[in-house]
């Protein structure tokens, strides 16, 4: 880690000092590097384990603009901090290096790395990957935006990285060397960071930069606009896709069959491209379909990603409350459709900016009713004919159990971040899951 002893003689300064910029600063030093830190509120949720830990580390709390950041070698970024933020542009235009924690441990690592980045689906196909590689006797460091931190990973010993990128994330990565690479769709997310949808766009097609497999979505355009060469996954059509075998549905790989689709436990269609793309993904380890067959077998999905919760007389609940935005929302809807007699959709809360309109279509094919509550419940309602508003999750939960039939699924797909009411999606999701524990047959 010779760049490590660069870093000793820099003025470095670690902007945010949420979980990503606390796990920075431990990392900086253990090797003997003490950063200034820097965060704009005025006590930030690290501040008292800095105190307490790092009392050398000299930390400015509160307005940027005092900040001076024009006078670090360096700064490393946390990815909540945007880079068009005044202070932060500032010191860009002044020839200050700005990077992230991915970067920093793309400078660091010497091991292969998978990388994957998409507005839905990454944390399902990351771990399921990860499940195949220790399948196949792999020692496996799963981590970026799921799990362990990427820098926390590096002091371990491990044969390969599995890391889920986000576009903030990806802004301020310009080193890291991937074995494989995936974007697996681009929907509008995020529309409050960026100023447009291109925008967002190019910051996923980092990850493609030094990827030397290369793989894309063949029906969204928007994951290989600029890839010269790689493998496509489709659920038709593709060099990875499903094709009949035998009588059979088979997962292929350039025409030829690798595993029956009904080796993967997972539901949905949606989980069988998941599928797809994790055999893709790992393409260039040339792994035994042993290994395959036993995690697609083994692994039973995420929480919060379409998760049967419960039959409560002859209705099916499912919580997918990850899905935070307009694409996930849809992607949930032709999962469940096929299976199910007609969707009841519980959504809303804070839309980031969104265009909601491509939900009308699918909402129109696959739902009976949709209850929509929170922030920006009410833009929901012109999407359906019966929409229906309410002030919270626990009412809409019982509106959609007043107004779902036999064979219908209730389905929590809110297409909006949970902050308005919930810290987080997980404690969306766990509320959803115990009031529908509690509904009364």
């Amino acid at each position: 880690m010779q760049y490590l002893n660069e870093l000793k003689d820099k003025n470095i300064t670690v902007l945010g000092l949420g979980i990503t910029g606390l796990g920075i600063v431990r990392f900086l030093l253990s090797h003997g590097i003490t950063p200034r830190v820097v965060d704009s509120r005025a006590v930030p949720p690290g501040s008292q384990w800095l105190a307490d830990n790092a009392p050398d580390c000299k930390a400015v709390y509160g307005s940027l603009a005092q900040a001076s950041l024009p006078s670090a070698d360096l700064i490393i970024i946390s990815p909540g901090v945007a880079l068009f933020e005044p202070s932060v542009a500032e010191a860009i235009a002044q020839g200050i290096e700005v990077i992230g924690d991915i970067e920093l441990f793309a400078r660091l690592n010497t091991k292969p790395v998978i990388a994957v980045t998409g507005s839905n689906g990454k944390s399902t196909v990351v771990s399921l990957a990860t499940e195949v590689l220790k399948e196949a006797g792999y020692k496996v460091g799963l981590g970026g935006n799921i799990g362990t931190a990427a820098l926390d990973l590096l002091e371990q010993d491990f044969d390969v990285f599995v890391l889920e990128l986000s576009s903030f994330q990806l802004e301020t990565t310009q080193s890291l060397v991937c074995t494989s690479a995936m974007i697996l769709n681009v929907t509008e997310d995020h529309m409050d960071r960026y100023p447009d949808f291109a925008a967002y766009c190019q910051a996923k097609q980092r990850i493609y930069q030094h990827a030397k497999h290369v793989v894309f979505n063949a029906i969204d355009n928007n994951t290989f606009a600029n890839v010269g060469v790689g493998v496509s996954v489709a659920l038709a059509q593709a060099d990875y896709c499903i094709k009949i075998h035998d009588d059979d549905l088979y997962f292929t790989a350039h025409q030829q069959p690798v595993l029956p689709v009904s080796s993967l436990t997972m539901m949905g269609k949606h989980n069988q491209f998941n599928a797809l793309a994790v055999i893709a993904l790992l393409e260039p380890f040339n792994l035994d379909k042993v290994a395959f067959a036993a995690a697609f077998k083994n692994f039973t999905g995420l929480a919060h990603r379409c998760q049967f919760v419960a039959d409560v007389t002859g209705v099916k609940y499912f919580n997918d409350s990850k899905a935070t935005n307009v694409g996930a929302t849809v992607a949930a809807l032709e999962s469940l459709k096929d299976d199910v007699n007609k969707i009841v959709l519980i959504a809303g809360g804070d839309a980031k900016g969104a265009d909601l309109s491509p939900l009308h279509e699918p909402l129109q094919a696959a739902c009976r009713a949709v209850v929509c509550f929170g922030q920006d419940g009410v833009k929901f309602l012109p999407l359906h004919e019966q929409s229906h508003l309410v002030a919270n999750l626990q009412q809409a939960i019982l509106k959609a159990q007043s107004l779902a039939q036999n064979g219908d699924a209730v389905l929590l797909a809110p297409a909006c971040a949970s902050i308005d009411m919930f810290p987080n999606y997980m404690v969306r999701g766990e509320a959803f899951c115990k009031a529908v524990a509690e509904l009364a047959p």
